[in-house]
């Protein structure tokens, strides 16, 4: 029996103060991960989409010498329900000190209150707000990463996959297509944007394979994400079982001309040994790699979903922070080629 959207909205609501406790403790290790330095935003639907801008030290000189810089879209993690743009502040942290990057992080709209698509359409949405705001924000959108933490992950992926299927729709009728959820003309434009590669931290991948079933396969399910958790997530985002097939929202779905033809090259996943996300995700790394990608996996040995996230204000943070550097060390030279 399907829950109430009133009482997902409850439930939402309540782990969502939780959360945004969770993550003051966090924050509270040196050094402490900066405060965005602008926000920008733009209507989506009824509600609207807030953009976090983390920048590198020397972004306001460039920016005044017309010289602009990669940018880093990321979407945050939390089942698409919980969570918010500044969740990922210390990955931030990090590319803004060892790529020099402009970050992005993405306030996009949460389920219940908007269900899937609308993650995906303000993830579209927002690459085209970046690509006509260019010039005035200094940045280089021919060198576009995605990245996304869980949810985000997903995200990461997605996005690519709808911005290419409006683009071909757009190209072939000559026309605005207009997206889903928001009910809003959407521009698309295929010459401004590149996509160079994508960062996928431990993403969901299938919303259709039931989560009995993942959780059964991990080696520790008792480590996996509980079910009071996984069940808000899943009700509040797709609740309409057919949609979970949607490549938009399960891109295990997607065929392997649409994975070609949308994806960049480079590709990286991080997943964890003890997620009951870990098998999609190997299982999508091989898919990629028969289409010629580039892809490199890595799993973190022992790691629960979302390790690198903790309230504990007295974890040890070396191997997140050392992963953290691999990635950016990758994502670096991909700018510079």
């Amino acid at each position: 029996m399907a829950t109430s959207r009133w009482w997902l909205y409850v439930q939402a609501v309540f782990w969502r103060f939780l959360m945004r406790l969770g993550m003051i403790f966090h924050n509270i290790p040196h050094p402490r991960p900066p405060s965005p330095n602008f926000s920008r935003s733009f209507p989506s639907g009824s509600s609207k989409v807030v953009l976090q801008f983390y920048c590198p030290p020397d972004y306001s000189r460039n920016r005044k010498e017309g010289r602009r810089l990669p940018v880093v879209v990321n979407f945050h993690g939390g089942g698409f329900t919980l969570g918010g743009p500044s969740d990922d502040s210390r990955w931030a942290q990090a590319v803004i000190s060892d790529v020099g990057a402009v970050v992005v992080s993405v306030g996009y709209r949460r389920a219940p209150e908007h269900p899937f698509p609308a993650a995906v359409d303000d993830g579209v949405l927002t690459l085209q707000y970046l690509a006509s705001h260019a010039a005035e924000l200094g940045l280089d959108v021919s060198r576009i990463a995605l990245s996304g933490f869980s949810a985000g992950g997903n995200l990461a992926v997605t996005v690519p996959l709808r911005l290419r299927d409006l683009i071909v729709q757009a190209e072939h009728e000559r026309w605005l297509s207009r997206a889903d959820s928001t009910h809003q003309l959407v521009a698309v434009t295929a010459s401004d944007l590149h996509i160079v590669a994508l960062f996928c931290w431990y993403p969901i991948l299938d919303f259709d394979e039931p989560r009995e079933h993942r959780r059964a396969m991990s080696i520790m399910p008792n480590k996996t994400l509980p079910s009071f958790f996984t069940d808000l997530f899943d009700e509040s985002y797709v609740p309409d079982l057919e949609q979970r097939r949607s490549p938009y929202a399960s891109p295990v779905h997607a065929t392997d001309e649409a994975l070609r033809d949308s994806l960049p090259h480079d590709i990286f996943f991080y997943m964890c040994e003890w997620d009951m996300l870990l098998n999609e995700g190997q299982v999508f790394c091989r898919r990629l790699q028969d289409t010629n990608k580039h892809v490199r996996a890595m799993m973190v040995e022992k790691a629960r979903h979302a390790w690198d996230k903790s309230a504990n204000p007295f974890r040890n943070t070396t191997e997140v922070n050392i992963l953290y550097k691999d990635a950016c060390a990758d994502m670096k030279a991909i700018f510079e080629k």
